[in-house]
């Protein structure tokens, strides 16, 4: 088994909002079970349970996130949603194809989803999700 993170959640990556941070500690980690399962030659059905758990993730923190958006009339909140709606269904898609796979083929999509999270990751939630943070705190989300 292995116990070495993908991804170190620390101090770095957070971008100052609690309950922003709180949410993408949590991705963190779906991403690094994601990655261990891969790693100790889980079964499908593991990696099909990270799967639907992250749908259910993506779902909960964006609707969150728009939630502010709209509250604290976010100027580039149009653009934000359409990288939630393309995550959103990029993840669908593999947990479609995921689904449907034969048992041999499973696990390269699962390090194609893998791959993809880690890209998204560092271009969505630290790039993007970066640029709310001051109107977020300036409505006094801290």
């Amino acid at each position: 088994m292995s116990n070495m993170a993908l991804i170190e959640w620390n101090e770095s990556l957070k971008l100052g909002v609690a309950v922003v941070d709180g949410q993408h500690e949590r991705l963190v980690g779906i991403i690094n079970r994601l990655n261990e399962a891969m790693m100790d030659g889980k079964g499908a059905d593991v990696i099909g349970e990270i799967m639907d758990e992250l749908i259910i993730y993506t779902a909960t923190h964006f609707n969150m996130e728009e939630k502010y958006f709209a509250q604290f009339e976010y100027p580039d909140a149009d653009q934000h949603k359409r990288e939630h709606d393309a995550l959103i269904a990029k993840v669908s898609a593999f947990a479609g194809d995921f689904e449907k796979a034969q048992f041999n083929s499973k696990s390269a999509l699962a390090a194609e989803l893998l791959q993809f999270l880690q890209i998204w990751w560092r271009y969505h939630m630290m790039e993007t999700d970066s640029k709310f943070v001051a109107l977020f705190k300036e409505k006094g989300l801290t």
